[in-house]
């Protein structure tokens, strides 16, 4: 007993070894040094906002509990470190789901090797490191729930054991958390699951399981529902601005401004099929894979393989087996189809009717994210033809050679995730003078501790350049300075200048306008005290704020410029 709970602990240690190897070799670099890692769509700093009605509100909450610890910029990169092992783990399980229950293969030794390298495919894809450079984390830690989602169900179809659909149940609930719109992503899949327990009514009533279902089904329910509590409390109250957001701030614009990438349709279809399209890369702030020579050579290698486990699922004698193989061909062309969105004719219009008929679609503005559902897919044919191949007795003979080999080809797919993103995430510490100008604001604050006067940040953009960034990223102000902060909701893109629908922009807009000759009255109806005016991109347009008679200068920095508004 003590020798076979030793070589299970042996089996879990090299695992551990495996994927922290994995991980180190990713974010290594960052530990090397203090400071923070600035993106365009991802930027933390020293003040955590706490919104009961954002989404992220229990997740903030954790982080701002361990601040309190550890140093937010030591916690920012554990976070990435911890959505890459999410992803793996995801990966892991799928993997290991497809060889146990369609090849009813144990975790041998041989077997285990299999499993580690293909689970790489998981994180080492063009969807992942476009997402990963912009970066967009809730969208990667819904594609990591959505592989746990996947494994989840395909047990629970096949054992007809429901436990496993509570454990979905908790991924999606994770998945809907940190990226609502994954709700559409992840329902192909529990479609395919119900209607396997549609097939198989009869004989889950015979055996008095089909109670069993629905009470797993109303607990999976009440799960996913308990993991977002507070936005949707907010949601039905109407202290979100979400779904005003989708509702009217989403317009046909964003249709063509987040449209997935490709010069015409058969090129989006193939950069679809590739894992790629991210209509972010068009915007030149990282590394683009599809302009490195030979980008798509991984995946010649790999398609054979997927498409010989695709042969092999429908040579299965067990019939569901061959539905459910069938079934995901379906989702996967359906998510192919999705995905390519208005840039076909051929999917122009089933993409315009779901965004104007079906409730809440049109939040789903990138249609590329549809690709997070095809790479699940990948890797079960992936996993059913690699498996079957290393039973050749030429592979089987050198399989660490082959197995090495194959973790290359995936890898290659994505080898700029490496140390660092190839060093395009460098840690970089806040100026000095911006936590002078945060101490000076909150000394002069009425509380004795944290600040209730709010700043104005200018220049008024979303996304901005930052000398001392070193890249355009989100303005980062509202996360550095303790007093709350008014900071650009104008993401001027795509033909779109601002579709944030928040109230506050449209007054702050309007004051820069007519540059502040309406008078101090809109602002302070704000409750705007001062205005920090960064000496970037075009600040030297607002240069006007210093010729306004309520407003005085108060500070001076190398960076900045700070302004008090007389009451």
């Amino acid at each position: 007993m003590n020798i076979l709970k030793k070589i299970k602990l042996n089996k879990l240690s090299a695992t551990f070894w495996g994927y922290f190897i994995v991980v180190l070799a990713i974010v290594a670099p960052w530990f090397l040094n203090s400071g923070y890692l600035f993106f365009t769509d991802f930027v933390w700093g020293p003040n955590i906002r706490l919104d009961w009605a954002n989404s992220w509100f229990l997740f903030n909450l954790l982080v701002k509990g361990l601040s309190f610890i550890f140093p937010v910029y030591f916690l920012e990169k554990l976070f990435i470190a911890g959505t890459i092992i999410l992803i793996l783990l995801g990966g892991r399980l799928l993997v290991k789901t497809v060889l146990k229950y369609y090849n009813n293969e144990d975790e041998s030794n041989f077997s285990r090797g299999l499993i580690f390298v293909l689970s790489l495919f998981a994180l080492f894809n063009p969807f992942v490191y476009d997402r990963a450079l912009y970066s967009q984390s809730g969208v990667l830690i819904a594609y990591g729930c959505l592989l746990f989602i996947a494994a989840y169900l395909f047990r629970a179809a096949r054992d007809l054991d429901f436990k496993y659909l509570w454990r979905s149940a908790i991924f999606s609930g994770l998945a809907f958390l940190f990226s609502v719109h994954f709700i559409f992503l992840f329902a192909p899949f529990y479609l395919l699951f119900l209607i396997r327990i549609f097939l198989k009514r009869r004989e889950l009533k015979a055996t008095g399981n089909l109670k069993k279902f629905w009470l797993a089904v109303l607990l999976s329910v009440f799960i996913i529902l308990v993991i977002n509590t507070n936005w949707l409390i907010s949601l039905s109250i109407k202290a979100s601005p979400l779904t005003s957001f989708v509702e009217q701030g989403i317009t046909n614009q964003d249709l063509i401004a987040f449209q997935t990438a490709g010069r015409n349709g058969l090129e989006t279809f193939s950069n679809v099929l590739l894992m790629s399209g991210f209509w972010g890369k068009e915007q030149f702030r990282y590394l683009d894979l599809t302009d490195q020579s030979g980008w798509q050579r991984s995946f010649i290698f790999l398609a054979p393989v997927i498409l010989y486990g695709f042969y092999l699922s429908l040579r299965r004698r067990s019939r569901p087996e061959k539905i459910f193989s069938f079934g995901l061909i379906i989702i996967f062309f359906s998510a192919v189809f999705l995905a390519i969105g208005i840039k076909s004719p051929l999917t122009r219009d089933l993409t315009l009717f779901l965004y104007d008929n079906l409730p809440l679609y049109k939040g789903l503005r990138e249609p590329q994210k549809w690709v997070a559902v095809i790479i699940p897919i990948y890797l079960f044919y992936l996993t059913l033809g690699a498996w079957r191949l290393s039973r050749v007795k030429v592979i089987a003979n050198n399989i660490i050679a082959g197995g090495l080999i194959l973790g290359a080809i995936i890898i290659m797919q994505a080898p700029s995730l490496l140390w660092g993103f190839n060093r395009q995430a460098i840690p970089t510490p806040y100026p000095d003078d911006w936590y002078d100008v945060n101490s000076l604001l909150v000394n002069r604050s009425s509380q004795s501790y944290g600040c209730s006067d709010k700043i104005l940040f200018l220049p008024w953009h979303m996304y901005m350049s930052f000398n001392w960034a070193r890249k355009i990223i989100a303005n980062p102000a509202p996360y550095f300075f303790t007093c709350p902060v008014l900071s650009g909701t104008n993401m001027e893109w795509g033909g779109i200048y601002d579709n944030s629908r928040l109230p506050e922009g449209t007054v702050v807009s309007s004051w820069l306008k007519d540059q502040g000759q309406g008078g101090a009255m809109s602002l302070t109806d704000l409750k705007v005290r001062y205005i920090i005016l960064a000496k970037e991109l075009d600040f030297t347009s607002y240069l006007w704020i210093n010729d306004l008679t309520y407003i005085k200068p108060l500070l001076e920095t190398k960076t900045l410029l700070v302004y008090e508004i007389k009451f």
